[in-house]
Formats: structure tokens, C-alpha cells, sequence
């Protein structure tokens, strides 16, 4: 075994800073511990220990446990075993300070207007719970890591007032949030003194994952790196939830800072820092290399939690980076709605191509990237493609047939070209040939390229032939007419001779495939009635193409 890690939480209360003691010892000289496996849980080992087994994080191979205090001192000197570490629970505390001009800043009325309202997406609140019977708020459901409290209650209003900055209904009281027909689930890990042990945010995120919630909002700090939690966080975001972190507020303006507060500078969790309505950065924001975005977190008025009267009339206006976070929510349920097959990782590199750049040009450690900003447009396919354009049909054909796919950055690139090994593979995937690696015909491709099998295979049958020199230089743009050739050869079209473009020379090689595509409709050339058959083609003409190509063999 591996000797305890001991490490110590800070989270800030939503109206001021509240040193929050360690937690007690149970009775009888027991201590509720995180057990760390380096393989799969060993349940015998637990046995073995006297270990009372509280939840199980299967995400991490790990177990909250209750555990003999005489077992874990001997951990401390034991280094054989199955167990990776043991490791304290911890205090943390939610990330605001005090008491909406934030909805407008991040324009999301345009969103709404679009209809991007966060419709279908599941966003976690791992907070202090929800008052569900807030007549402005709707909540999916969700769990309490805390005893017998309901999730559907909040003693402290911070969940509350996170809730609604995501989801505040669309009706006609109180507030508006910028993704109203999200699903927000309130899973409570805090209490109503803001402030919450590491096993209940452990459990809560364990949680998220097991329901396969699309989001996670984390509006709570700590000051310490805790290797559980980044493990954690990581393997959610692995799993395709887009995380959204508190960056920590500064308690007074000496105090030293070398980066954000924790989870929010892991790198699976999206830090998010607090501007002003000047665009200024909010005097208490914590700074960093790890500031990805920056939102709204100043005078932010929001749904709230009172004991005393359960209405229409609980608001609160509030500020911190657990305010500016839940901005940064909301907007990514509105690109999870307009973009659904776009990754978290391409919606990460979505969201900063659309943002305000703020400070330094680029990103900084003020700003981050920059202001998040609603959807403004009508989505298509990819951010970069446009509604009703005249490729805008066949992409979505090509895509509908997994012929073709965007970039790791979330775009498609339209006027790009493509290269030779591309074309072939997409030529592939659309009619579904069997890659084939077994003989190997161009000693330029890579036999473990992605494209080896489809080049290899196509060769065979008769579709391509290569260069002059032996060659296949799959890396080269592909030109216009070596497309028209490679496609006539695998649809077959035919033609009843001669040119019908004045820069398509009949003695080329090229001159028969293209006027084959042209009369049956498969090309049609540019306005002044050139065909420019040098030209790479782009990926946005290749799409249309291959579509026309696959609807003319049904």
C-alpha cells in the first residue's frame, strides 16, 4: 500500500469567506477514507481490512470506505498489495462572494429567438440542491450525496441561483436563463452552509457519468489538487461530458495566486473566470493559464432559495465565478442543441471561435480565449457551413451515410480541398468497398494509413492507377478531373462524345469522364462555362458529387 495522502479544502460561500473546519472523526476510531485501486476494486482486500464500503466510483476503481484507524496507520508503511492509495475526505464550499444584464451580454435572446433553448441536453448542478418548487424553475430529477436531504431543496440558495442563471423558465415572471428547456438535474453534494466533503462531490460525479449527463457544472472550488477528482474528471470528460468549472474568487487582492482554484485547473474542465458589465475583470476572478473563458459574474440577479417564503419572489442577485460558470453552461447546451454530433472536444473549439476576445489578443491569463457568446445563426451541419447553400443538401447526404465527417475542431472546411487519399476513401465508404491491405501496390502510402486499405483495394479493381512514376501521392490535392475520372469508372456513366466545356480538351485523358458526369447530371461546371479540370477540388464539390453519384446508381 501507499502511504495517506492528506490534503485540505477551501470553497467560498456565496456572500462571504467562511473557514470551514475539518470534518470530525466517526466513533469508535474509524475514519471515512478514499481507497484507490491500481487494477479493479478488490472487494477481498476490503474484507480483509474491515473496510465499511459507503459508494463505489467504478470510473476510477476506487471506494469511499469507513476504515479502523490502527489499518490506515498501517498503510502507511505497507507498499505491497493491490491498493494505489488511501486518502481523506475533504471540505469544500461553494465559489461566490455576494449579491441581469449578463442574459443580454452573452446575447442569448438571439439564441432564443433561433430556438437554441438547451432543448434535450442534461445538465448536473453538482451544488448545494434545487428548490424545485421555485414556480420559475423546472427540474429533471436528480440525488442528495448528503443523508436523507431531498435534491430538490436547497437550505442554502447557491444550487438554487445556479439553476436558474441555466434554466430559468421562459414565462412571464422573474427571470429568463440562457438555456430555459434544459434538463437540469440537482445533484446535491453541499450543505446549507455551503460547503460539502470531498466523498459527496466525488459520488455526485460518479453520478453524472452513470446517468450520461451531456454537462456538469461545477460551481464549487478547492485550493488542493486532488488526484481522485482529477482522475474522475477526466474520465467523464472521456466519456463525452463537457465539464464547466469555477476559476475561484481572490478573498482579498494580495493574496498570491499562480492559477485558477481546483477542478477548474484540470485540463478535462473548462475554467471559467467573471467580467463586469464594462468588460473589465472582476476584481476578485482568479487569474491563470488555465482561464479558458469568461463570462458574466457581477450583479447577476437569479432564482433563490428563501425557508421563509417559497414564491415567485425569490431572487437574489449575487456575484462570483460560480455566477459567470453557469453562463458558460447554458451556452453549450445551446451548441449541444444546434450541433448534436459534434463532439464536447469539437464544442470546446466551437464555442472559442464565437466568443468576444478580451485584454491581450488570444488567449491570456485574464480572459482566457475570451466572452462567450450565444448562438447567433441558424445552424447547419457544421458552424461553418451555411443554411439552405447550394452543398448544403449533399453534406448532410454524405454525412447521413458516414462517408465523411468534420475536423477534430468542430468545422468542415468547405472550400478546402481534399487530398487523393481522401477522395478514396470517401469513394470507399460510399460504396461500400472492403479495404484490403493484404498486397500493397504504392510504396508512397503508408501501410498503416487510414486510407492503405480503400487506395489498395481500388487499385485492384481497376478504379485508379496511379502516377507515371509508380506513385500515388496521397497526400496531393485531388484535381477535377481525376475525379471525374476515378468516378465514371466506379458509377460507370457514359457519354455521347465530345466537350461541352471550352477548356476541356477532347484528346485529354480526363475529356470523356467529365462530359459522362456532365449529361447525367453529376457536374455542371462553373458560369463561364469552364470546368477548370486542373483545379483541386474542394471538399463541399466533392460532396456534391458523391451524393449526385449514389442517388443516380439507386
Amino acid at each position: 500500500m501507499k502511504k495517506l495522502s492528506t490534503t485540505s479544502f477551501l470553497l467560498i460561500l456565496l456572500s462571504a469567506f467562511i473557514s470551514i473546519p475539518g470534518f470530525a472523526e466517526t466513533p469508535n476510531n474509524t475514519e471515512k477514507v478514499i481507497i484507490s485501486f491500481e487494477n479493479d476494486i478488490d472487494f477481498e482486500e476490503l474484507e480483509k481490512m474491515g473496510a465499511e464500503i459507503h459508494s463505489e466510483l467504478d470510473a476510477i476503481s476506487s471506494v469511499i470506505a469507513t476504515l479502523p484507524e490502527a489499518v490506515i496507520m498501517k498503510a502507511n508503511t505497507d507498499t505491497d498489495g493491490s491498493i494505489k492509495s488511501i486518502s481523506e475526505d475533504e471540505i469544500f464550499k461553494v465559489a461566490a462572494q455576494q449579491p441581469t444584464w449578463g442574459y443580454q451580454h452573452i446575447k442569448a435572446p438571439s439564441a432564443l429567438k433561433l430556438g437554441y433553448t438547451g432543448k434535450g441536453v442534461k445538465i448536473a448542478v453538482i451544488d448545494t440542491g434545487i428548490n424545485a418548487s421555485h414556480p420559475d424553475l423546472r427540474v429533471a430529477g436528480g440525488i442528495s450525496m448528503i443523508g436523507d436531504s431531498s435534491p430538490l431543496t436547497d437550505g442554502n440558495g447557491h444550487g438554487t441561483h445556479v439553476a436558474g442563471v441555466i434554466g430559468g423558465l421562459n414565462n412571464s415572471i422573474g427571470v429568463v436563463g440562457a438555456a430555459p428547456d434544459a434538463e437540469i438535474y440537482s445533484v446535491k453534494v453541499l450543505g446549507s452552509d455551503g460547503a460539502g466533503k470531498l466523498e459527496n462531490v466525488l459520488n455526485g460525479i460518479q453520478w453524472a457519468i452513470d446517468q450520461k449527463m451531456d454537462i456538469i457544472n461545477l460551481s464549487l472550488t478547492t485550493e488542493n489538487d486532488i488526484p481522485e477528482l482529477q482522475e474522475l474528471l477526466k474520465k467523464a470528460f472521456q466519456q463525452g461530458i463537457l465539464i464547466v468549472g469555477a476559476a475561484g474568487n481572490i478573498e482579498t487582492l494580495t493574496q498570491e495566486q499562480e492559477d485558477t482554484l481546483y477542478p477548474a485547473r484540470y485540463p478535462s474542465v473548462i475554467a471559467v473566470g467573471s467580467i463586469k458589465n464594462d468588460n473589465a475583470l472582476s476584481n476578485f476572478s482568479y487569474q491563470g493559464p488555465s482561464v479558458e473563458l469568461v463570462a458574466p459574474g457581477q450583479g447577476i440577479n437569479s432564482t433563490y432559495s428563501n425557508a421563509e417564503t417559497i414564491t415567485q419572489e425569490d431572487y437574489k442577485v449575487s456575484q462570483g465565478t460560480s455566477v459567470s460558470t453557469p453562463f458558460v453552461a447554458a451556452i453549450f447546451a445551446q451548441y449541444m442543441e444546434a450541433y448534436p454530433h459534434l463532439s464536447n472536444t469539437q464544442l470546446r473549439e466551437t464555442v472559442k471561435r464565437s466568443l468576444i476576445d478580451l485584454g491581450v489578443k488570444g488567449k491570456d491569463r485574464s480572459f482566457g480565449y475570451g466572452l462567450v457568446q450565444s448562438i447567433q445563426v441558424q445552424a447547419a451541419l457544421f458552424p461553418d457551413l451555411k443554411t439552405n447553400f447550394w452543398y448544403t443538401d449533399s453534406i448532410q447526404y454524405i454525412f447521413d451515410r458516414s462517408i465523411t465527417n468534420g475536423f477534430p475542431d468542430g468545422t468542415f472546411r468547405p472550400a478546402s480541398s481534399i487530398t487523393r487519399a481522401d477522395a478514396m476513401t470517401m469513394i470507399g465508404r460510399a460504396i461500400g468497398m472492403q479495404p484490403d491491405s493484404s498486397q500493397h501496390y504504392f510504396t508512397d502510402v503508408s501501410k498503416t494509413s487510414y486510407s492503405a486499405g480503400y487506395i489498395n483495394k481500388a487499385y485492384e479493381l481497376g478504379y485508379i492507377k496511379g502516377m507515371p512514376d509508380g506513385s500515388f501521392q496521397p497526400n496531393a490535392p485531388i484535381k477535377r478531373g481525376d475525379m471525374a475520372v476515378i468516378i465514371e469508372r466506379v458509377f460507370t456513366f457514359t457519354s455521347s462524345g465530345g466537350s461541352s466545356f471550352s477548356d476541356v480538351n477532347e484528346s485529354k485523358y480526363y475529356a470523356e469522364a467529365i462530359q459522362a458526369a456532365y449529361e447525367n447530371g453529376i457536374v455542371q461546371g462553373f458560369d463561364d462555362h469552364t470546368f477548370r479540370p486542373e483545379a483541386a477540388i474542394t471538399r463541399a464539390e466533392n460532396a456534391v458529387i458523391l451524393s449526385k453519384s449514389l442517388k443516380y446508381q439507386q
